[in-house]
């Protein structure tokens, strides 16, 4: 396809633009960040051990991480429209697929085609956004982004606990397949249909070469793997079966009292990029993983059958937890002017490359710990969480490597 001069357009077909792309990406977090809610209604339908749920979570970021950099790279030589259009449409086959299964293979195909075409959100926003926006506007809307997917996942969580109870969590994922068709219906109808020059593979491959070859790009993106464990792991996926242990609570409770760290999350990214423009950026991410840690001991060994303090928690949490997005502004900085989407991809894929080891990693540690007893008991939870501030304590130690910013 020839490429073709970019349209000029209103403010009004610009912010269009924009809507129809954050609300790809607003889908692809729902589906990332609440599959606890559905993985835990399909525990107790299908009796499939907490290993097996853990690695059905996973799946959906097996194909999503690995494909970070190879979509940062048909982006910049395909169209944008037919790109968002094709995978917005392959959410929804993968949605519908995983409604109709019944064993766990079924159901790992189906996220695994979730995830595929889930990848394409956040690489595609950020093109719309260079390609109809001003520069000076791309750190505020992707800021924006990022806080109103997090928002949509609170939304999303608490209003599944109950949707589900009542639906049936098939029902509930095949609407999410008609909400994806209709994404991908508005890609097609109102983003321009333009294709970017040609860059040639040579090119791509000294670009990323180059970035392999930077130890601190290396620590950077295992940094935000993490220190974002709090989100993916926990937030995403084992916190709800957690708390209906520890309260003894319902589906629905959990969800509302797990929705807290995303709502804290979404709090914390416009929070932190504020406070990193008036003071040292390391002291913040020191101070984020460390607080994180300390309150994710209180959520695991707090004596505590009280819902509102555990929500409260919850929240602190999210809100303290927010410093991983200063590692993306870093790897601006380690990046050539020439290769800034080649390394943001990098350092996205080592982002998300925790979640699908360490969440099958909790769940084959519960089915080891509650062997005795057959379903995993507080104590259990206690045990194997215990990862996740480890996590974030390991996290710590890498910010000493990483480099402060320039002042001037």
């Amino acid at each position: 396809m020839a490429a073709v001069s970019l349209p000029i357009l209103k403010n009004t077909q610009r912010y269009g633009i924009w809507f129809i792309g954050v609300s790809f990406v607003l889908f692809q977090f729902f589906l990332q960040l609440s599959s606890g809610v559905v993985v835990g209604a399909i525990m107790g339908e299908m009796q499939i051990s907490a290993l097996e749920a853990g690695i059905l979570s996973s799946s959906f970021y097996y194909v999503y991480t690995s494909m970070q950099i190879p979509v940062g790279m048909l982006f910049d030589r395909k169209s944008t429209r037919l790109l968002l259009t094709i995978n917005a449409l392959l959410c929804s086959i993968g949605c519908l697929y995983f409604a109709q299964s019944h064993n766990l293979v079924q159901l790992i195909i189906g996220r695994l085609i979730i995830g595929t075409g889930s990848a394409f959100a956040f690489v595609g926003l950020s093109h719309l956004l260079r390609q109809h926006f001003p520069l000076k506007h791309f750190g505020f809307l992707i800021g924006l982004s990022e806080t109103l997917g997090f928002l949509a996942t609170v939304f999303g969580i608490i209003a599944m606990g109950g949707l589900i109870n009542q639906w049936g969590w098939r029902s509930f994922i095949n609407s999410a397949a008609v909400l994806s068709l209709i994404i991908s219906y508005f890609c097609w109808r109102h983003i321009p249909n333009f294709s970017p020059p040609s860059v040639t593979s040579t090119k791509n491959s000294q670009q990323l070469l180059n970035i392999l070859k930077n130890s601190k790009t290396w620590i950077n993106g295992i940094f935000v793997g993490l220190s974002f464990t709090v989100i993916t792991v926990f937030g995403a996926m084992w916190a709800v079966p957690f708390i209906q242990v520890k309260l003894a609570c319902s589906l629905k409770e959990a969800s509302v009292i797990d929705a807290m760290i995303f709502l804290g999350a979404a709090l914390s990214c416009p929070l932190f990029g504020k406070l990193a423009c008036l003071l040292r950026r390391k002291p913040l991410m020191l101070s984020s993983c460390l607080s994180t840690a300390f309150l994710f001991f209180l959520v695991l060994y707090l004596p505590t059958q009280s819902a509102i303090l555990l929500a409260s928690l919850m929240f602190m949490i999210g809100l303290c937890c927010g410093a991983y997005m200063l590692a993306f502004s870093i790897a601006n900085e380690l990046a050539s002017s020439d290769s800034l989407s080649t390394c943001t991809g990098f350092t996205n894929t080592l982002a998300m490359l925790s979640a699908p080891l360490i969440q099958p990693l909790i769940g084959y540690l519960l089915d080891l710990f509650s062997h005795s007893e057959g379903t995993p008991q507080l104590v259990d939870y206690q045990k194997a969480l215990v990862i996740i501030p480890l996590c974030l304590l390991l996290a710590t130690g890498l910010v000493f490597l990483l480099p402060e910013k320039n002042r001037h």
